[in-house]
């Protein structure tokens, strides 16, 4: 599991990183906000994000509502000084999912990332969510996203795409393609799916989808 770590503070970061090392965490370590948001628009995502809240640059609040915006439901931890109950509460508003008080135990931050870690495992099961790279998709409420951007997808279009991505390096059949988007009549013109890939394509980041030639499609 990856953790981003983002703090101004080079000795917190140092404590916290070595004790995460320990548990088995890769860790990533960030000195404000900004340069957490730069490596989010690169697709860097880890499973959990811990945060200052005083940092120059760009603070923790003014990130936390930046990824929200997103759609990115990554979990965040705050890590806080005693004296900012009111950032605390906002924090907690804005879709923080825990904090911490400074100075605090590293052994009760690592119970709570690991909790966080386990509850963010669970509401994806549940969720049914499958992605590749920057795309990803809810199985359950069938929406799309790209860079976590929403995106409108037809039922066809949807289906497609998730065939694409559990299927991610293999070439598929127009035949294939018309038997999982249209289960029920697989009595179609195979030119039919050509004209959902040409509308899918430009919903989606440019060379997603290969044509490969005699053969079919390839994600």
């Amino acid at each position: 599991m990856t953790v981003a770590l983002v703090d101004d503070e080079k000795n917190v970061r140092l404590s916290v990183k070595t004790a995460l090392k320990k548990e088995g965490f890769e860790v990533t370590e960030f000195s404000n906000g900004q340069e957490a948001l730069n490596a989010v628009s690169q697709n860097i995502l880890p499973d959990i994000f811990i945060l200052d809240i005083m940092m120059p640059v760009m603070d923790g609040i003014s990130f936390l509502t930046k990824i929200r915006e997103l759609r990115i439901k990554t979990p965040v931890m705050f890590l806080t000084s005693r004296d900012e109950e009111f950032d605390k509460v906002l924090g907690l508003e804005l879709g923080a999912d825990d904090y911490l008080c400074k100075p605090f135990s590293v052994r009760e931050l690592i119970a709570r990332v690991k909790v966080l870690l386990r509850r963010s495992s669970a509401v994806q099961e549940e969720d049914k969510i499958i992605s590749s790279d920057n795309i990803t998709l809810n199985l359950s409420s069938y929406s799309a996203y790209v860079d976590g951007k929403k995106i409108e997808l037809t039922v066809t279009e949807f289906r497609i795409l998730e065939a694409f991505i559990k299927n991610k390096g293999s070439v598929l059949t127009r035949d294939k393609l018309i038997e999982i988007s249209y289960p029920d009549d697989t009595y179609l013109n195979d030119r039919a799916i050509d004209c959902h890939i040409k509308r899918l394509r430009k919903k989606l980041p440019e060379n997603s989808i290969e044509t490969v030639y005699g053969l079919g499609y390839r994600f």
